[in-house]
């Protein structure tokens, strides 16, 4: 076998056991590694509904193909679990550097079980592997428990939680070099349920490939692509995705208000500029990529703000909106010092705004009050801001309500405060509106982790051409925007796409650089020795796909039976602004792609797409 090590390691915290497992090449033929590796190995071992902060639920730290080998912007994580925000199949993609570096040990992935009596973090250094005592790392932030672990392998690389994910906070993250996120779907709960303050890998091996003649010739074309596209990679190193952030305040992406206002009008032109990428290019001390980066997309910052001093990683747009315009909120002051605050606490930086946006609505509505918070807040107030956001990463006071997301903290407050949530399957929503893409909220619905952006799908597409991560013959297709019949096929081909990505390894910003031409069949050809056709990395995304619903169904999620707030979907539509009028048929999307890859309206996969997808029968059992 080449490429990969055919080897992942399990630990059982309760049982304090660790232990090696091979896995068949079969395996990674039809699920590669990534996702595709965890949805196979969690649906194998997970025949039935379990409570996802408990002993049964298995979390994942999983490597992709193209890890260690550089191939250009391959070297992310994905983490996976079962969600205890949503309940669903959980995943979570993270940048920084631990993921060749866990690979580099000789294990592909890294599967943890079972609760330890005490706190404890996991230890692997090339074939040496153990379970040790991390008392004295319990109740340090994420920043203070990184350096404390690569004290120990100063070399190495560190996965950590901090507070609020000891707590078990829903809103908490999973942290790598002090400000690469695995932020969403709760993770790092699932990590605080365990007990398991990090995970320290060190690894020195060299993974043979099939050809390394090929696999370097295939490096250079796509390095000679990348610098003949710097009209597409220049925006990327000097701004990072804080490029967007100006236009889609205003455009109608990003969401106003708690998404009940509209940017041009309730946000304005003049505060669209004030936390531009320009602006906030201002702090930036040097641009830094993560592994196998050429790209560079991040930025360490130092900013001197009337909160003190702030020198970590510059604002990306996710923040930019959700401590921004969804807070109405244009003080770079505020928003630097909020998103630096949960780097340290280790912190999803989208729930994190989105709660304190809820919260924000919830004080003007009178359901929240000066002395159920302590303060004043409301729209507009930056100094409250990040108050809240020190409230969550202690997980005190309102900040431990907060700090489990929108669906938990409204059912707490109660007094109708549900009409101010906006999460969909309990997660709390990111900072792109369907009401601008209407797609997206098919996505948000219909993809086994709901409410999420970067879950695959046609909706960032749409009023343009279908891009996907490789070359295939529908590369191009116009794709209508509000038009609601006879998407699904397209829909199919880009999270098919997306779920690639997530297997190999690669960033999502990748097909911004190297869009419908991303040499991955070579790549794969040159890592592996395996022949695929674009139609069967199709195939192999949708395989993938599939098995992350059959986890659902097996969890009783039925995809059909998640609701969207009304607001985010145009219902009522707003009166002014870019998408005035616009009411999304979101029923109409879902069904049609549900029913396109064979979800039945029972929320099981049908026998039909069981058969034509060769799904493991070890995987499906329990549906």
């Amino acid at each position: 076998m080449y490429g990969v090590n055919g080897k992942v390691l399990w630990a059982d915290l309760t049982n304090e056991k660790m232990w090696v497992e091979e896995i068949p090449e079969q395996i990674y033929r039809k699920y590669l590694a990534g996702v595709g590796l965890g949805a196979y190995i969690l649906n194998r071992e997970i025949k039935n509904n379990i409570d996802a902060l408990g002993p049964d639920n298995i979390l994942g730290f999983v490597t992709g193909i193209f890890n260690s080998h550089n191939a250009p912007l391959g070297g992310r994580l994905e983490v996976v679990a079962k969600s205890p925000m949503t309940g669903t199949w959980g995943d979570s993609n993270c940048g920084g550097k631990f993921a060749p570096e866990l690979k580099n040990t000789g294990f592909d992935a890294l599967f943890v079980k079972g609760i330890a009596k005490h706190p404890v973090y996991i230890k692997i250094v090339d074939d040496n592997y153990s379970i040790e005592d991390a008392s004295t790392l319990w109740g340090k932030d994420a920043y203070e428990t990184e350096t404390e672990l690569k004290k120990i392998e100063p070399k190495g690389q560190a996965m950590v939680i901090g507070v609020p994910g000891e707590k078990m906070l829903y809103a908490a993250a999973i942290m790598n070099e002090y400000g690469r996120a695995a932020g969403r779907s709760g993770l790092a709960a699932v990590m605080g349920s365990k007990k398991l303050k990090g995970v320290l890998v060190r690894g020195t091996k060299k993974i043979p490939v099939y050809d390394d003649k090929m696999l370097t010739d295939t490096i250079k074309k796509a390095q000679i692509q990348f610098r003949n596209s710097m009209n597409l990679v220049n925006p990327w190193h000097m701004f990072g995705t804080t490029q967007i952030t100006e236009s889609s305040h205003l455009n109608g992406d990003t969401p106003i208000k708690n998404w009940a206002g509209v940017g041009i009008i309730d946000f304005g032109e003049e505060n669209a500029r004030k936390i531009s990428g320009e602006e906030i290019r201002k702090d930036v001390l040097k641009s830094y990529g993560c592994a196998q980066c050429t790209l560079a997309c991040g930025g360490h910052v130092k900013r001197e703000t009337r909160y003190g001093t702030v020198e970590g990683h510059r604002l990306e747009y996710e923040g930019t909106g959700a401590f921004g315009g969804l807070n109405l909120i244009a003080d770079l002051d505020a928003m630097s010092m909020s998103f630096e605050l949960c780097n340290r606490y280790g912190l999803d930086i989208i729930t994190t705004g989105a709660v304190i946006a809820f919260a924000n609505e919830l004080y003007e509505r009178g359901i929240l009050t000066e002395k159920d918070i302590g303060f004043k807040i409301g729209f507009g107030n930056s100094d409250a801001e990040v108050k809240l956001t020190e409230l969550i990463g202690k997980g005190e006071g309102i900040g431990r309500i907060l700090g489990m997301g929108q669906r938990y903290a409204a059912k707490v407050i109660g007094k109708g405060a549900e009409e101010s949530a906006m999460e969909i399957g309990g997660q709390d929503l990111p900072m792109h509106d369907p009401r601008l893409m209407p797609s997206l909220g098919n996505t948000y619905i219909s993809d086994a982790t709901p409410g999420r952006h970067t879950a695959g799908g046609i909706g960032f597409n749409e009023g343009f051409e279908l891009v996907l991560p490789f070359k295939h013959k529908e590369s191009g297709t116009k794709i209508p925007r509000y038009e609601y019949h006879g998407k699904a096929h397209w829909q199919l081909l880009s999270v098919a796409g997306q779920e690639i990505l997530n297997s190999t390894g690669m960033c999502l910003f990748s097909t911004n650089i190297w869009p419908n031409s991303y040499p991955y069949l070579e790549l794969i050809k040159a890592i592996t020795g395996w022949d695929l056709t674009e139609d069967d990395l199709v195939e192999i995304g949708w395989r993938i796909q599939m098995a992350r619903h059959i986890f659902n169904a097996k969890q009783g999620i039925n995809q059909y039976e998640i609701k969207p707030p009304g607001r985010v979907m145009g219902y009522p539509p707003l009166k002014a602004g870019p998408t005035a009028g616009v009411s999304v048929d979101y029923e109409t999307l879902r069904n049609e792609y549900l029913s396109e890859i064979g979800l039945s309206r029972d929320g099981r996969p049908s026998p039909d797409v069981l058969k034509k997808l060769d799904i493991d029968p070890e995987i499906a059992v329990g549906i």
